[in-house]
C-alpha cells in the first residue's frame, strides 16, 4: 500500500513540475512576494541553503515540511533574525508538535514579518525643485501559515504548508486631486493563499535521504492591473553523513553533506553544496556554496547545541559574503523538548 502511495505522490508531484517546466517562460526578475525565497534559517544559509533533506525540525516548514515528520522532540521551537541587503530586516519563528509520539503525524505554525525601513515620498509638482517632498512611507510584508507532515512509514515522509502571504508596498500618491492635502492616492497592496509541498526518502544505504519540494505554489497577484507570479520554486536534495562510510564514532563526530538542484521560477537552475561538521553533538562548522549566483556564492557559520535535562537548546550563526551589497548575517535559535 505504502509504495503505491509513493509511486502516485511522485508521479503528480513530477506532473506538477513538468507542467510547469512547459509553461514558464523565462522571465528572469519578474515575480512578487520575493521576501518568500529568502533563506531564513542560520545553519541552513551558512550550508548555501541546501537543506532540502535535512532534519530540522520546526525549521523544515521554512524548507520541506515532510522533513518535519523526523522530528523526535514532542515540541521544536525556532526563532531567527536576518540583517539582509539594504538594512532591510527578517523576524522569522515557527512551532513543531508531534503528539502521541508522532502516531498522528506533526503539525507546526510558522511566520516570517519584513521591515524595509522608510522610503521617500514625492510628487512632480513643476515647482522650482521639480516635485514636492510628502515625508516617507514603510512597504511591509508578511506570511503565517499552518503545516503538517506525516511518515508514512519509517522510510517515507510528506507534508505540506498552507500560508497567507500579504505585501504592501505603499499607500502611494498617483496625482493631484480633491483627496486630503489636495492628493489622490491608491493603496497598493496584494495577498493570497500559497501552498508548499514536500517530501523525504530514507533511501536505506547508511543515512543518505532523498527530498523533493515545492514551494510558492498560488495563483497569480495583481496590485493595480497587471497580474504578477509568485516566486515558485522547486527542490531535489540529498543528504548524507559521509562518515557512515568509515569506523569512526558517530556520537563524536559528524560529516554531513547536502547537494540541492533548484529551480525557481525568476532565476536559472542553481547547485548548492553544503556541509556541516558536528563534534560530540555539540559544536558545529559549515559551510557552503551555490552557482550559479549574482552576489552571494559563499557562506559559512557555526553553531553550538546545549543539552538542558531532556530539553536541548541550539544557537546558530551564518556569514554570506554579498559582493558589492553588505555583507549577509543571521543569528537563529531553537529549542527542542
Amino acid at each position: 500500500m505504502i509504495k503505491k502511495i509513493l509511486v502516485i505522490l511522485s508521479t503528480l508531484l513530477f506532473a506538477l513540475i513538468s507542467s510547469y517546466n512547459c509553461l514558464a517562460q523565462e522571465k528572469r526578475a519578474q515575480t512578487t512576494m520575493k521576501f518568500l525565497s529568502t533563506p531564513l534559517d542560520a545553519r541552513a544559509a551558512s550550508m548555501a541553503d541546501a537543506h532540502t533533506a535535512f532534519q530540522l525540525g520546526a525549521t523544515a516548514m521554512f524548507y520541506n515540511p515532510s522533513s518535519m515528520a523526523q522530528m523526535e522532540d514532542k515540541i521544536s521551537v525556532t526563532a531567527g533574525y536576518l540583517e539582509w541587503i539594504a538594512d532591510i530586516t527578517y523576524n522569522s519563528a515557527a512551532i513543531a508538535y508531534r503528539p502521541s509520539d508522532g502516531r498522528y503525524g506533526v503539525v507546526g505554525a510558522h511566520m516570517s514579518a519584513v521591515d524595509y525601513g522608510d522610503f521617500q515620498e514625492t510628487i512632480p509638482d513643476g515647482s522650482e525643485s521639480g516635485y514636492q517632498d510628502l515625508g516617507t512611507y514603510s512597504p511591509s510584508s508578511y506570511s503565517v501559515g499552518i503545516s503538517y507532515a506525516y511518515p508514512l512509514s519509517s522510510e517515507f515522509m510528506i507534508g505540506a504548508s498552507v500560508k497567507y502571504v500579504s505585501l504592501d508596498l505603499a499607500n502611494a500618491v498617483i496625482g493631484f486631486g480633491s483627496g486630503e492635502g489636495g492628493l489622490t492616492r491608491r493603496n497598493f497592496d496584494s495577498n493570497t493563499l500559497a501552498y508548499d509541498f514536500g517530501l523525504l526518502y530514507k533511501v536505506g544505504f547508511e543515512s543518505l535521504k532523498f527530498a523533493m519540494s515545492v514551494r510558492n505554489f498560488a495563483t497569480d497577484v495583481t496590485f493595480d492591473r497587471e497580474e504578477t507570479e509568485l516566486p515558485l520554486t522547486f527542490r531535489i536534495g540529498l543528504s548524507m553523513n559521509l562518515l557512515d562510510l568509515t569506523e569512526i564514532d558517530g556520537n563524536m563526530h559528524q560529516f554531513i553533506v547536502a547537494v540541492d538542484a533548484n529551480r525557481p521560477r525568476d532565476y536559472y537552475e542553481q547547485l548548492m553544496f553544503g556541509g556541516e561538521y558536528k563534534f560530540m553533538n555539540r559544536f558545529s562548522l559549515r559551510g557552503g556554496y551555490v552557482f550559479p549566483a549574482d552576489e552571494s556564492n559563499v557562506s559559512f557559520g557555526a553553531g553550538i547545541t546545549q543539552p538542558i535535562g531532556d530539553s536541548s537548546l541550539q544557537v546558530d550563526y551564518s556569514y554570506t559574503a554579498f559582493g558589492i551589497f553588505d555583507n549577509v548575517q543571521r543569528i537563529g535559535v531553537k529549542f527542542g523538548f
